[in-house]
């Protein structure tokens, strides 16, 4: 009986407050408007990481610093410097963005903002991998640069990623016991030296029309490969107008 005379005493403030102007009623439609638009602006939002996550991974795959930590520390530190660093702290930015809008509804603001925060990457993550293994930035590359398409061409192109001068990828186009020649996706033919202190992680089982990434400085049109790794049959590397940074002198250095 308490419980109904509580639940009549609310009702009873709420629609005095309701008469005397102090709240207004709102319409549903509003509240309806208002949650669409979020909906829609999450999952744009969602789409935009999307696209700038895959677009990282395939940049950092198409010039050949992505195969780099395989080689070491020094395969590291030229992973690291090499990221395009620009396009990560938008990445990140929206990432804040979107976990603010997620958190205006139930299954999300009832959990631990880690949990739903770890979520949103592992699902960015998972699907920038997966749009990166698809052929979409490939296709729109060689659109945007063919055409000479404004906006598009110049960031497929040349977005200004930072990129060291030692990470060579290229199509192998002559064997010998102790080099081979590479073409680059300029066109430009290296010839690469190999020893017995030439990292070779997946092995020296190489022939002509194998796709490669060399790690090593170069000196003229040759290069003394510090590290060397085959990488999928089916990959196709692109000239992205790659920016070189100069390694330090002592990159390579026993």
């Amino acid at each position: 009986m308490n419980g109904e005379s509580h639940k009549k005493q609310i009702r009873d403030q709420v629609l005095e407050a309701i008469k005397s102007g102090r709240v207004a009623m709102r319409p549903r439609w509003r509240f309806v408007l208002k949650a669409v638009l979020g909906v829609l602006g999450g999952a744009l939002l969602f789409l935009a990481l999307l696209y700038l996550v895959s677009f990282i991974i395939f940049a950092l795959r198409r010039t050949g610093v992505w195969f780099v930590p395989i080689f070491g520390a020094r395969g590291w530190f030229v992973f690291l410097v090499s990221l395009p660093w620009i396009l990560i702290i938008f990445s990140l930015i929206f990432i804040v963005v979107l976990e603010i809008l997620v958190r205006r509804y139930s299954f999300a603001y009832r959990r631990p903002l880690l949990y739903s925060a770890l979520g949103i990457i592992f699902l960015v993550l998972l699907g920038g991998v997966i749009v990166a293994s698809t052929p979409f930035h490939g296709r729109v590359f060689r659109y945007a640069v063919g055409n000479r398409t404004p906006f598009a061409g110049d960031f497929y192109r040349g977005f200004g990623m930072p990129h060291f001068q030692d990470t060579y990828p290229g199509t192998i186009t002559e064997v010998a016991s102790t080099s081979f020649m590479i073409q680059d996706p300029q066109g430009e033919v290296l010839k690469i030296f190999i020893s017995q202190k030439t990292r070779l992680p997946l092995g020296m089982d190489l022939e002509a029309g194998d796709a490669v990434v060399v790690f090593g400085p170069r000196e003229g049109d040759t290069i003394n490969a510090f590290g060397m790794r085959e990488v999928d049959e089916d990959f196709e590397f692109s000239g992205m107008g790659m920016r070189h940074v100069p390694m330090p002198r002592n990159m390579f250095a026993p």
